[in-house]
């Protein structure tokens, strides 16, 4: 009876850590397209003393430059970059209100920018925060059930914290490897159409001096052909 007490009580304890609690956190991820001479901002409401992690790469567009605001709830500028290809920013909040996140095409006359934008809560390694209910330890009570258990269910609460951060740095890896993806594919593209666009070019000039050449030398050898006479210089 003791046994399955406490198997139940494991696989209880164990339901509670693996399920995050997400009515407080939040991950944002937006791939933006800012037009030139505008100014694309989103609005977040964010709770003071919470550390939250901001990424920003240009994908596609001109020089592969933007500009970058991040204001607090008082309308200060709390971060901001000038013509960078991508960013990334950790900021511990002081306020609790509507904080603006700004990307700024103002500059660029002609060419519009694709940007991918990330924002998400953080803890303090760094990694994401699983939530509130990640926290939970079993009462009084069920320690003394546990006994000795108790510290193999911190050992596998431990454990599970570990492969959460360790998948979600991967994740975060394969979206900043897509975003280079994007970003090749993009380029071999457009190469692609300049190079089909200038080999059409050439050829139709190859075309048109072959033609030139056939019809100025066979010219040399008529008579009677008014083109060849001015080539030879006579009237």
């Amino acid at each position: 009876m003791f046994c399955k007490v406490n198997l139940n009580l494991i696989l209880f304890s164990l339901t509670l850590l693996i399920i995050p609690s997400y009515s407080s956190s939040f991950d944002i991820e937006l791939t933006v397209l800012v037009p030139a001479h505008q100014r694309e901002c989103f609005h977040q409401i964010l709770e003071a003393g919470k550390t939250i992690e901001v990424v920003y790469e240009v994908v596609t567009g001109g020089e592969l430059d933007i500009n970058y605001w991040f204001y607090s709830p008082t309308n200060r500028v709390l971060q901001s970059d000038f013509k960078k290809r991508d960013g990334h920013q950790t900021t511990k909040l002081e306020e609790t209100g509507e904080y603006r996140f700004c990307l700024d095409n103002s500059f660029s006359r002609f060419s519009q920018k694709q940007v991918y934008f990330s924002l998400r809560p953080v803890n303090e390694r760094g990694h994401s925060q699983m939530g509130e209910a990640t926290e939970f330890v079993v009462t009084p009570t069920d320690q003394e059930e546990l006994g000795d258990m108790q510290n193999k269910v911190q050992d596998i609460r431990e454990t599970f914290e570990r492969i959460y951060d360790n998948l979600e740095t991967a994740q975060r890896y394969q979206s900043v490897f897509k975003n280079y993806e994007v970003h090749d594919r993009i380029t071999i593209e457009n190469n692609f159409d300049r190079i089909n666009f200038w080999s059409v070019i050439n050829l139709s000039l190859m075309i048109t001096v072959t033609v030139i050449q056939v019809i100025t030398i066979r010219s040399l050898f008529e008579t009677k052909s008014a083109y060849g006479k001015f080539l030879r210089g006579r009237n």
